[in-house]
């Protein structure tokens, strides 16, 4: 029997899909604190994780029957993911499970802070008039879209941004001119393009050393004084510091935010400013989002042992 250990809370279906799964056993402890991990993880062959579940180090040294760690996600930085590959121990995520709910996330935030909805809102709800010349706001339709990153869920931001009437452009060294020109998509060699051109930058790359503040001083300071940036990527992808600076001085026109730095924030200078829009990390957080993040993980363990024979012939 393979022993599966679930640290966090996944969908009902996913638990009974792996209980349903012969030559699984599956334990799951939904209060595993970094000390408990560290003595008890050797007891098994795969973990699912999700958030909150840190595996640094120390953890998989201890990790001896390891075989298997899945993520309920798609970012990888609470695993130090070359680490446990180095270690033998596969590590996979669930990239196609939530890239809707992420794309769909960033026209909620620009939409709200293009068109005033926070301050509108708490506006009427605070019965201080209606006066709509206060919230005059500014359509998608015309506008340029500037994508760093284009993987599943930049280009399913490229599609909804092409139903809105925009125009798009994107860096990725990693993506063809011909496969963003398929997409309607112009690419750019040079990421400094993206903040000169475009009236709405949406941040779409994974959080590696290379990446940590890609988006800095030099590329905030090349952007429109009309412009506004959107981040459900990672937080230190932008420097937060940097962008605050740029934000108080309006040298841009705004920020709609998902991630940050630190979560829950430490900076308590963004929460005072009059031009962000801030969510609390809820881009894949909707029902249909987090059952197929739940059921990719289950689905992955289950087609892993399937085709590890030592724990599937006991």
């Amino acid at each position: 029997m393979a022993k599966v250990l679930v640290t966090e809370k996944l969908d009902i279906e996913a638990i009974r899909l792996l209980k349903s799964e012969k030559g699984l056993d599956i334990s799951i402890d939904g209060k595993t604190t970094a000390e408990t991990l560290i003595t008890n993880i050797n007891q098994y062959n795969a973990i699912i994780i999700r958030t909150y579940t840190k595996l640094t180090k120390d953890v998989i040294n201890s990790a001896k029957n390891l075989k298997l760690i899945v993520r309920a996600g798609v970012g990888l930085d609470n695993v130090d993911v070359s680490y446990a590959k180095s270690k033998g121990i596969e590590v996979r995520n669930t990239p196609r499970a939530n890239f809707i709910s992420v794309a769909e996330h960033v026209f909620a935030l620009s939409l709200s802070l293009l068109r005033n909805i926070h301050a509108a809102d708490s506006y009427v709800k605070g019965e201080k008039g209606w006066d709509r010349n206060l919230f005059i706001g500014e359509e998608l339709n015309g506008k340029t879209l500037g994508l760093v990153g284009i993987g599943l869920i930049g280009l399913r931001v490229a599609q909804i941004a092409s139903a809105f009437g925009m125009k798009i452009i994107a860096y990725d060294p990693f993506v063809s001119v011909e496969a963003m020109k398929k997409e309607g998509v112009t690419k750019k060699e040079d990421i400094l393009d993206i903040a000169r051109e475009s009236d709405i930058v949406s941040v779409h790359v994974p959080l590696f050393e290379s990446t940590r503040h890609l988006v800095g001083k030099e590329f905030l300071s090349s952007m429109k004084p009309t412009a506004i940036i959107v981040n459900t990527s990672r937080g230190p992808v932008i420097d937060q510091k940097e962008l605050i600076v740029a934000l108080e001085t309006k040298s841009i026109k705004g920020a709609a935010l998902d991630v940050f730095d630190s979560e829950p924030i430490n900076d308590k200078r963004l929460l005072s400013l009059d031009n962000v829009v801030l969510t609390p990390h809820l881009g894949a957080m909707t029902v249909e989002a987090d059952k197929r993040m739940c059921i990719h993980a289950a689905e992955a363990v289950i087609e892993f042992f399937k085709n590890f024979d030592d724990f599937t012939s006991r």
